[in-house]
């Protein structure tokens, strides 16, 4: 075999090595670009169920669950289960903070229709800041988690505050 014939077979061996590690890295930065932004979408669908659980302080009455938050949640669960199976246990405990809360207001929405004074005195807007504070802590969790998968920046802290 001539030494042109070698070199050459070194050269395209070394070529199709420089078109793999290539193909490799691009497919890991796109799908290190998908992830950032289905972590945003998270993160939005968590942001949509929190507007409408701070919402449910300022409600008159309580009408339910709503598509609100039953559409944030389904998102938030799907982009979890696709793409961060990793948050599976966080996303349980926001769910049992979310059931606590819709059982906590229909209850007070009960005892509010069948005795208003019993209503009153049940002390109903400490224990909804609670379950407040509750929630919080879940999604507050979850996005710290997400971002650190998701390789994202931290935000400014901004504080939570119910209107």
């Amino acid at each position: 075999m001539s030494s042109i014939v070698y070199f050459t077979l070194w050269l395209v061996a070394a070529l199709i090595a420089v078109a793999l590690v290539s193909a490799t890295i691009a497919r890991s930065l796109r799908l290190r670009e998908v992830r950032r932004l289905k972590a945003l979408e998270l993160l939005d669908a968590l942001a949509r169920y929190s507007e409408w659980a701070a919402a449910q302080r300022r409600s008159t009455f309580f009408q339910g669950e709503g598509k609100d938050a039953s559409l944030a949640l389904e998102q938030a669960r799907y982009i979890k289960q696709g793409w961060f199976p990793e948050l599976a246990g966080d996303m349980v405990e926001i769910l049992i903070v979310h059931n606590r809360l819709v059982d906590f207001l229909w209850n007070q929405q009960l005892l509010r229709l069948k005795d208003p004074e019993g209503w009153l005195e049940s002390d109903h807007d400490t224990r909804f800041l609670e379950l407040w504070r509750q929630h919080r802590y879940a999604i507050e969790g979850v996005e710290i988690k997400l971002r650190s998968l998701a390789h994202m920046q931290e935000p400014e802290q901004e504080e939570h505050q119910l209107a």
